[in-house]
């Protein structure tokens, strides 16, 4: 490979919206670490909060940083400026969960960020009346007619500005997640497709577009950016599609240039080889994985699932009285609890019997 400057500094393009790209090779770990660090904050300030935290921790695999190398804050603009008293307020609004609140305090700003902050209030605001009528609704026929009534607006409003090409890397996507919701695949597929481009440093627009890739095929088609981002949308990607041999050579180079100390690198090895039924070196990753981060939630479904072929029913309860103590009603806490009450049930039924 040629050498190359591994990032490209902070360019814009359009007022006030940073564009942050890197190439494909890892050999500056330091400007690799300060892109990282920015792009979480300013997923935090959008209310992207998985992908921030994401970066987060991956920025936090890497060596700390000396004060005079942090980046300061991108600058601000005029009409960041004009719009900080209203975005400043409905972004208290949307922390708190109060959707329609926010919108209707954001309606009519010019800049990106609340621009990009009033269409996904709006979008979240109908995923949460959504999901309260699922809940109210009587069988599950009628469950499955529960829509997001926000979105075929949303749709037409995204589109006029992707036309006229005034989508940011956030607003792109945004687009491409409405899309992916009203059934459109193709379409969504290539507005991640350019949401990457704009701003590969987003992992949720990677994440994305691994949900709606289905096979090797599909992938080989993609014009994707030649990022070092990249790298992780390969390696996980291959996880999905239970190509394993090819997503553990990925981790494993992404260990060698550095990121050993990544959580996530290391839950998604143990997650590759459970997916491979090499059942004892899952099961080792994940409990060095629990010394090193014990209040980890992600991934402890799929870690139960090895306690319970294993038949240790002792770490299995152990481990969903745990979860149930950090965070009862998350989904994974769910299907741990779920596991060791069957596990246990069964065992009564054959003392029983």
């Amino acid at each position: 490979m040629a050498a190359s400057p591994s990032v490209v500094p902070v360019a814009l393009t359009a007022p006030g919206v940073p564009i942050l790209s890197a190439s494909g090779d890892f050999s500056n770990l330091r400007e690799i670490k300060k892109q990282l660090l920015l792009i979480a904050g300013l997923t935090r300030e959008r209310g992207l909060l998985h992908s921030s935290k994401w970066s987060a921790e991956l920025a936090f695999s890497l060596p700390a940083l000396p004060l005079v190398e942090l980046q300061p804050p991108p600058p601000m603009t005029e009409e960041d400026a004009q719009d900080m008293d209203a975005y400043t307020l409905a972004k208290a609004y949307f922390d708190v969960k109060e959707y329609d609140r926010a919108a209707h305090f954001l309606h009519g700003c010019n800049s990106k960020k609340a621009y990009f902050l009033y269409m996904y209030s709006r979008y979240l605001s109908g995923e949460k009346k959504k999901d309260d009528e699922t809940v109210d609704s009587l069988g599950p026929l009628e469950k499955g007619q529960v829509k997001n009534e926000a979105l075929r607006e949303l749709r037409v409003e995204l589109s006029k500005k992707h036309q006229a090409r005034e989508l940011d890397g956030f607003g792109l996507y945004l687009y491409g997640v409405v899309l992916r919701k009203l059934d459109l695949v193709k379409e969504a597929i290539d507005v991640f497709v350019e949401a990457t481009h704009v701003l590969p440093l987003h992992w949720g627009a990677w994440l994305e577009l691994c949900n709606l890739i289905t096979d090797k095929e599909m992938l080989k088609f993609l014009s994707l950016p030649d990022t070092w981002m990249k790298e992780f949308f390969l390696a996980h990607i291959y996880t999905e599609l239970q190509l394993i041999e090819e997503a553990l050579q990925k981790y494993q180079n992404l260990i060698d240039v550095g990121f050993s100390k990544s959580s996530y690198i290391v839950s998604q090895i143990a997650v590759a080889y459970h997916n491979i039924r090499d059942i004892d070196k899952a099961l080792s990753i994940f409990n060095e994985l629990r010394k090193q981060d014990p209040y980890r939630i992600e991934n402890m479904d799929t870690f139960s699932n090895l306690l319970y072929v294993r038949s240790m029913k002792s770490e299995l309860s152990y481990l969903a009285h745990n979860l149930c103590e950090i965070d009862k009603y998350r989904v994974e806490t769910c299907c741990v609890i779920g596991k060791n009450h069957y596990s246990f049930s069964f065992k009564i039924y054959l003392y029983c019997k």
